[in-house]
């Protein structure tokens, strides 16, 4: 599993995001389990399937962001590398 996750590691963020958006939204569709639970804790939140819809896609976006987090190069940021 780890060569899968370090290879996902070397994608722009970009590319990750939108793959996780699909990924979130095909786990939703395909899975009764996830949707129903999915939806039971959005309704015990007071919210509907209208205003949680984009949580769908972000959960599937943090899903696919992980490899770049656990793998990915360390940024350096204003030209400083990190400590």
């Amino acid at each position: 599993m780890a060569p899968l996750l370090r290879l996902l590691a070397v994608f722009p963020l970009w590319l990750l995001h939108a793959a996780g958006q699909a990924v979130g939204w095909l786990a939703f569709l395909a899975s009764p389990t996830y949707r129903r639970r999915f939806l039971a804790n959005a309704a015990q939140a007071g919210y509907g399937l209208g205003q949680v819809r984009g949580a769908v896609g972000q959960a599937g976006k943090l899903v696919a962001e992980t490899p770049r987090l656990w793998f990915g190069r360390t940024p350096r940021i204003n030209g400083c590398s990190p400590a």
